[in-house]
């Protein structure tokens, strides 16, 4: 029997345009949340950026929340490769040389994008249970590289063994302060410089 064929509208299937659709409120969830912020935003006003209607925003997302754990999610995951490639490429490198590709990887991704910072280190923090384990989640991933960063150098007799956790959270806990004190500063200093400070910190922290 042959195969149903797939129902297209202007040239796209059902599916293509949903997807379409979800690509365009998560862009729109961006921008919005990213500049007005989370609390700021209603439903509507997401349905008015994205060009959607509010009956297909409910068969995109449960609520608004379900909007920003996905934006976040996308955040998440490139903060994630990018650090992960850095360290893959720095893989036979001493772990000053590592420590720092890590860092600048996830700072530049981070920070490259103001919406993407206020995401990360405003919006996200405390906004709901469901958004503060997603969080927690992504901090637990970045904690790992940084033990799998310290147990390589150890085992390379680069360094003595430490708390490498301990490490991590401390040096998470900073940039977490200081990047949300640099996105209110006006006039901003250069985010290279902030970028080297906690670069800095982070090999200070690792190698000391």
């Amino acid at each position: 029997m042959r195969e149903p064929s797939v129902r297209r509208y202007s040239g796209r299937s059902v599916e293509e345009w949903k997807a379409a659709r979800r690509e365009r409120l998560l862009a729109a969830a961006l921008e919005l949340f990213g500049t007005e912020g989370y609390p700021a935003t209603s439903v509507e006003r997401l349905c008015t950026q994205a060009k959607v209607s509010t009956r297909h925003f409910y068969h995109e997302f449960q609520n608004k929340e379900a909007v920003l754990l996905a934006v976040h999610a996308q955040v998440i995951e490139l903060a994630v490769r990018t650090t992960g490639d850095a360290l893959r490429r720095t893989a036979d490198r001493p772990v000053r040389e590592r420590t720092t590709a890590a860092v600048d990887s996830y700072l530049r991704t981070i920070m490259a994008d103001l919406r993407r910072a206020r995401i990360s280190f405003v919006e996200v923090v405390g906004t709901s249970p469901a958004v503060e384990e997603q969080r927690i989640a992504f901090r637990e991933l970045l904690i790992r590289n940084v033990q799998a960063l310290g147990d390589s150098a150890v085992e390379r007799g680069e360094i003595k063994r430490k708390d490498f956790r301990f490490l991590a959270l401390a040096f998470f806990g900073a940039v977490n302060t200081v990047v949300y004190d640099w996105m209110l500063t006006d006039p901003k200093p250069p985010e290279q410089n902030v970028q080297q400070s906690l670069r800095d910190l982070a090999v200070q922290l690792i190698t000391a």
